[in-house]
């Protein structure tokens, strides 16, 4: 059954590649004993021919990954407007930045291009990355502008609310502004009302 992940050319590239990493250790784990024993006894030919076949075997399963990294290598730099170097039309012409395969078929970029292509990407990110952070900067400030400047006509539309009075409980506020004592109400009944004229003896009778 067809894995469905695969759809997701992503995807289908990584468990292609982890594949290949599979193979390619397979073809050590059977060439390179061979080639052990063929030193051992000395037999160069037979050396030379068991790396031989191991080289091409080992090409033909991994150019295929190189290949894909390499695509998706220059798809990365033109997206960042680097120029990428022209990739031969035929099999017979000569490239400094490019290599066929002769297991696969495969243009391959140069260990050079492939590392110069990498240098100018992260250069270019990091361009792009300041930029995109100075404009971010840029937004949030004029956002938090904008939201302390409606917080503060919030404010101004509100009713003023009445303070309570400073003054401690029993006490109020008199006409100089003075916090002064309020007496018990009895108390103030007591001396608001006036004193009662003395009462005077009546005269003795003659």
């Amino acid at each position: 059954m067809k894995n469905p992940f695969r759809r997701i050319q992503r995807i289908a590239d990584w468990l292609d590649d982890r594949t290949a990493r599979q193979q390619d250790r397979k073809l050590r784990q059977h060439y390179a004993p061979k080639v052990a024993e063929a030193e051992k006894a000395k037999d160069w030919n037979r050396r030379n021919e068991l790396l031989g076949e191991w080289h091409f075997e080992s090409d033909t399963v991994l150019d295929p990954v190189y290949a894909r990294k390499a695509e998706r290598l220059t798809a990365k730099a033109r997206k960042y407007g680097i120029t990428v170097p022209p990739r031969p039309t035929n099999y017979d012409q000569q490239s400094d930045d490019w290599t066929l395969s002769n297991a696969s078929g495969d243009w391959l970029l140069t260990k050079k291009t492939e590392q110069q292509l990498r240098r100018d990407i992260k250069i270019e990110s990091r361009a792009s990355y300041d930029e995109f952070r100075k404009w971010a900067t840029l937004f949030f400030a004029v956002v938090g502008s904008a939201l302390a400047f409606l917080s503060v006509l919030s404010k101004q539309k509100q009713p003023e609310q009445k303070q309570p009075d400073p003054c401690s409980r029993n006490y109020y506020r008199s006409d100089a502004g003075d916090c002064v004592f309020a007496l018990p109400q009895k108390d103030a009944a007591r001396q608001i009302q006036p004193n009662p004229p003395p009462v005077q003896a009546a005269p003795k009778p003659p």
